[in-house]
């Protein structure tokens, strides 16, 4: 469901950035191209939300082009910078400049007091998945670029947007791509009375009030920078009503709790915005204890403040929210942190949506949030990608003001080339045949050794040996058999050259010739293969969740081991049962 007061938020900076490009008129065409990815939901009821933007674009439009401008620089200073920072050199570690001195950067002192402490803050509506990881990267890069600290805060006061079983999954996906390097995590729903206490202190200070208008009642009034009747009543009164929100009492009513804001803003949504307001709904880990909660809004700029938040970095879609917790701030007497907002980077062509993705999961077109198709990080841990590979990607793509775009074969491409990097030097080699052809050597007997002996990996040693008994019959791969002819000559890798004597429908008979690679043999394929005599069925799952049987040689591989399977690609074994092996594929 698209929360309308964010969706306006945008479309408003989106209409400005528009109009400032041409000559002061903004195109509702051209912002509801910018909208789609961002609200997908809108599809459902189109009419309705492109009368929203139309209605906007109007307001901007009849704004003095100077004035645009002034309001652009005041909630998009960014969308200035663009040129410049185009000039500017790219930050060889990727991240976002703090402006702090290299000096302290990699003070690892922690009896000191923190230069940077830095917060995630994920919601468990779903599970991570691509989207989250560049302000999760960007933070966790940062506390350690600076010796700083990291915060994992759980964004958990909707009770309608959480499932108890997220929570779990959310801190180990967090945990496994900053190396188990958390400092502290926070439950947003357990600082319930944190939160009571200054809004009700916000209360006392009038910088509040309780308002039970509709949204649309609501609306006309801020847009005609007029307040509301609530807004209007005393002090006194206004603290009465307070405490029957607070006790309950006003629970069918369906009052908020708002900031009093300067309602001549020329920023709509910075006249006023919601601080709490009523839900009744059981909570996942609170249950019905509780019937206030507070906004976002609300909760992050206190526990920015009382955390000791020294940087907010996150996406720029939380520019107007900044604003807003500024004015908490200062209605309360407290010192903002410093901010910085990235751009966006995204994928033309990857939903990324948690609904859509929750949406097709509860429907069965995916398997489950491990499904390879789900661009989730227990996807990708799955089929046995490593947290630094993911890490040393996004900041070489680099974390800056700039929004781009980026394919989903771009992203991944770029993302493989990591990953490999690291598999590569780590990773044990074994032989696994798909749909599994049958040879015979004729005269296997004539073969000097009673076994081939292979090195799990090719230049460490230190990870042991394979050892392939010497038998007359093995399986290899059909694209293999369907693509030599008698009389050709094969070798089998590190085994042997051979010269194929006879076809039938499913064996091939070949004669050994010699053992050592020799570049003046004919050979027309290096192949692979494995014993009859002493293999395992295996299952592969592809990235389009396609299974792929076979058979692997017998060997000890761990549940979650990435190994390579050569010829083939990097796999992970996941499971083990009646005897069959059931790796994920990752790449090649």
């Amino acid at each position: 469901m698209i929360n309308r007061d964010e969706f306006e938020d945008f479309v408003y900076i989106q209409a400005l950035e528009n109009a400032y490009q041409f000559k002061g008129k903004a195109n509702p065409k051209a912002l509801i191209g910018k909208c789609m990815p961002k609200f997908p939901e809108m599809k459902e009821e189109m009419g309705t939300w492109v009368q929203i933007i139309e209605s906007i674009v109007e307001r901007v439009n009849a704004i003095d082009p100077e004035e645009q401008k002034k309001e652009l620089e005041k909630l998009n200073p960014e969308f200035f910078e663009k040129k410049k920072e185009k000039k500017e050199p790219k930050k060889k570690d990727g991240l976002p400049d703090l402006g702090i001195p290299d000096s302290v950067s990699g003070n690892n002192d922690t009896t000191s007091s923190h230069q940077v402490v830095v917060r995630f803050e994920p919601a468990p509506s779903g599970y991570l998945h691509l989207g989250h990881l560049f302000p999760l990267v960007a933070n966790y890069e940062l506390k350690k670029k600076y010796g700083g600290k990291f915060i994992v805060r759980i964004s958990d006061t909707n009770p309608e947007n959480i499932a108890k079983e997220n929570y779990e999954k959310l801190i180990e996906d967090v945990k496994w791509m900053c190396e188990d390097d958390v400092d502290e995590i926070f439950y947003q729903s357990k600082r319930l009375p944190t939160y009571y206490k200054y809004l009700n202190t916000l209360f006392e200070l009038d910088y509040a009030y309780i308002c039970d208008c509709n949204s649309q009642t609501f609306k006309a009034y801020t847009d005609a920078k007029q307040n509301c009747p609530h807004a209007k009543m005393s002090h006194e009164d206004q603290l009465g009503l307070f405490e029957q929100f607070m006790n309950g009492d006003l629970n069918e009513k369906g009052a908020v709790a708002r900031f009093r804001a300067d309602i001549t803003n020329k920023n709509p949504a910075l006249r006023s915005f919601s601080l709490a307001r009523v839900n009744t709904t059981p909570h996942p880990l609170l249950e019905e204890k509780h019937h206030i909660w507070p906004t976002m809004n609300l909760a992050v700029a206190i526990d920015d403040v009382l955390m000791g938040i020294t940087h907010v970095v996150r996406g720029k879609d939380h520019e107007i929210n900044m604003e807003r917790q500024k004015l908490i701030h200062k209605a309360l007497g407290m010192k903002s942190p410093q901010y910085y907002h990235f751009g966006r980077i995204k994928f033309v062509d990857l939903d990324l949506s948690k609904s859509s993705l929750s949406e097709a999961i509860a429907e069965s077109r995916y398997s489950g949030w491990d499904d390879p198709r789900v661009p989730s990080l227990v996807s990708y841990r799955k089929r046995g990608f490593r947290p630094e590979a993911f890490r040393e990607y996004i900041k070489s793509l680099g974390i800056s003001k700039r929004d781009s775009k980026i394919t989903s074969e771009e992203y991944h491409k770029g993302l493989y080339y990591c990953n490999k990097q690291i598999l590569e030097k780590e990773t044990k080699r074994y032989f696994f045949v798909h749909n599994p052809k049958k040879i015979h050597i004729t005269n296997i007997k004539e073969y000097p050794d009673d076994e081939v002996v292979l090195a799990k990996h090719p230049q460490d040693k230190s990870l042991g040996f394979r050892h392939i008994r010497v038998k007359d019959y093995y399986y290899i791969d059909s694209l293999d058999f369907e693509n030599l002819q008698e009389g050709d000559m094969v070798r089998l890798m590190h085994f042997g050259n051979f010269k194929i004597e006879k076809i039938k429908e499913n064996t091939m008979d070949l004669t050994f010739i010699s053992k050592e690679y020799d570049k003046t043999l004919p050979v027309k394929r290096n192949i692979h293969y494995v014993s009859c005599e002493e293999n395992q069925e295996a299952i592969i799952t592809l990235q389009n969740n396609e299974k792929l049987k076979g058979v692997v040689e017998k060997s000890k591989i761990f549940i979650q081991e990435s190994i390579q399977f050569e010829r083939f690609g990097f796999v992970t074994l996941n499971e083990e049962k009646d005897n069959i092996k059931y790796f994920s594929f990752a790449h090649r």
